[in-house]
């Protein structure tokens, strides 16, 4: 039954956005975001309330429902983006990896809250006041956007650290001091939404590694 209503729930939040943007109300990327950073935020604590065969499960439907979305032209606002891109569909992967490879729910929520949060704002300060650039390659990233992620991690870990630490033993302060460079480094490299990816397994890397929680929920 929570399984059902979380899908409900994420179904609803996609009614919505896309009311929104062919209402004209909001545009696309910024309806992308606003799912992106929902869906993300509300997904982080499904471990609460469910086990991880079943987030793994509801990863795998969210992935096909939003496939079939993109062939078929459902939801146009979270595909119609300015630039090339299928982080839509490397979203799902991401959740489904995180809860393949931890056996802490607070390490899968700190994981995902970095891609729904971090991610998220780092996209609408690059997007609204991307002013300065910096090349990677041939990868342009704003400046401010990479800032944005870096405090939006940092701040992720701070509270982490505070609400976290005293019930942990083995996770020591250089592992929450030492994430938000890593994750902000992968994002920065990382291109054609694979940081979806990318960024909660190298949270997951950071956390789990030394804690030895990085297993296979199979």
């Amino acid at each position: 039954m929570a399984a059902i209503i979380s899908l409900g729930l994420i179904f609803g939040l996609l009614v919505i956005s896309e009311y929104l943007w062919r209402t004209d109300r909001l545009e696309a990327e910024t309806t992308r975001k606003f799912i992106h950073i929902a869906v993300g935020t509300f997904i982080a604590f499904w471990p609460l309330y469910m086990s991880w065969g079943t987030i793994q499960t509801l990863a795998g439907l969210l992935f096909i429902g939003i496939l079939l979305s993109y062939q078929l032209g459902v939801f146009g606002a979270i595909h119609k983006i300015k630039q090339q891109s299928s982080g839509e569909l490397w979203y799902p992967i991401g959740i489904g990896l995180a809860a393949l490879f931890t056996s802490q729910p607070w390490i899968f929520t700190i994981a995902i809250l970095h891609l729904s949060l971090a991610d998220g704002f780092a996209s609408i300060v690059g997007y609204r006041f991307g002013l300065r650039h910096y090349q990677i390659g041939q990868h342009t990233k704003s400046l401010l956007g990479s800032a944005a992620f870096f405090i939006t991690s940092l701040a992720l870990c701070i509270l982490a650290y505070i609400v976290l630490l005293p019930g942990l033993p083995g996770t020591s302060l250089a592992v929450f001091a030492l994430t938000p460079f890593l994750a902000t480094a992968v994002e920065s490299i990382s291109r054609n939404g694979i940081d979806n990816v990318l960024i909660p397994l190298a949270v997951l890397f950071a956390f789990g590694l030394p804690t030895g929680t990085l297993v296979l929920n199979i």
